[in-house]
């Protein structure tokens, strides 16, 4: 039978939400005309994932369950893009409540805007907002707020491309995504996007509520969510953009130093507080990425300038890629 729409999902170690991230599922009308089906990619989980995966019933779709054993968010994607068989390939995450209409608004979008790629509109659910809360701390929660003039980016907690994308960008980055160096692998697909010529749209009707877990909203949290898109960008800057940053040591003692001297003069709430102070978590976020980008360039680039795909390392000079590997080994090994 063919398949009209493909929508994957990869978890780990998320259950609980899976379970009601497919019960909403279960409520999406999908068109008449249409066919569908998700594929739910289980990255490694250790708790209740397969059970809830395997025993989803959704009557408006085929349901596909797929196991990835390595670990990281990008190989996850790549599996189930690989076995995915429909012409428009649409993501969200395992703790998004989709709208009854997303699917239909995903393809009037596509179909009057002629775009190759969409990115939807996400939410937050009402029990999370908080009053602290600004467009820096939405954004971390993956609000999507493009009306406001924020430039258009790809956000996989709900987005969709056509399938004749893959022609030209063929693969999720496995270095970057949760279980790897960060998160930003959709940020970086979606700048290989543009970067091919493909046209982008937001589509403003297709709603998702993203539904994190409470936890997400602690001090700690914050300040981890602060490091892991530190590495990610610098891994970014070096990388696929060959951005040069002078000085990056120093600038890491410095803020380094500045740091700790703030940190005497000014009270730090408890890590398990909701929140985090906006000039910690920019310190936070400044210190991993600049000790970051010492870390990447120190190895040879992964792509040519704004490239479509992975060099491929196996075809360096045999010294040069002992050092990529040694490099590799050691930042996944680094704490931060």
């Amino acid at each position: 039978m063919a398949v009209d729409i493909s929508i994957i999902i990869c978890t780990c170690n998320r259950a609980a939400s899976l379970r009601q991230t497919l019960n909403s599922l279960a409520k999406v009308k999908v068109p008449a005309d249409c066919q569908a089906e998700v594929i739910v990619v289980n990255n490694a989980s250790t708790d209740g994932t397969a059970m809830v995966a395997q025993s989803a019933v959704l009557e408006n779709m085929q349901t596909i369950y797929l196991f990835e054993p390595r670990k990281g968010k990008s190989c996850a994607l790549n599996s189930a893009l690989a076995i995915a068989r429909g012409e428009t390939l649409v993501f969200t995450d395992d703790d998004v409540m989709p709208s009854q209409d997303w699917i239909r608004e995903i393809l009037v979008c596509f179909d009057k805007t002629h775009c190759d790629a969409l990115v939807g509109k996400v939410e937050l659910a009402p029990h999370l907002e908080r009053s602290w809360m600004g467009k820096l701390e939405k954004y971390y929660l993956a609000v999507t707020d493009f009306e406001s003039g924020q430039p258009l980016h790809w956000v996989g907690a709900n987005a969709a491309f056509q399938r004749r994308c893959l022609k030209r960008v063929r693969q999720f980055d496995p270095e970057l995504g949760s279980g790897a160096l960060g998160n930003a692998e959709d940020t970086l697909f979606g700048y290989q996007l543009v970067e091919a010529g493909f046209k982008m749209e937001y589509a403003a009707c297709a709603v998702v509520v993203h539904q994190p877990d409470k936890s997400r909203l602690a001090r700690q949290a914050w300040l981890h969510a602060a490091r892991l898109r530190a590495q990610s960008e610098a891994y970014v800057l070096h990388h696929w953009e060959h951005v040069e940053v002078k000085g990056a040591a120093l600038k890491w003692l410095w803020l380094l130093t500045k740091l700790r001297l703030r940190s005497l003069l000014q009270p730090i709430p408890p890590l398990s507080s909701e929140g985090c102070p906006r000039w910690e978590w920019s310190h936070v976020y400044d210190l991993t990425f600049y000790r970051q980008y010492c870390i990447e360039r120190r190895r040879p680039r992964n792509y040519a300038r704004r490239g479509l795909e992975k060099l491929d390392v196996s075809r360096l000079p045999a010294a040069i890629a002992i050092t990529h590997a040694a490099s590799a080994d050691h930042r996944r090994h680094s704490s931060v």
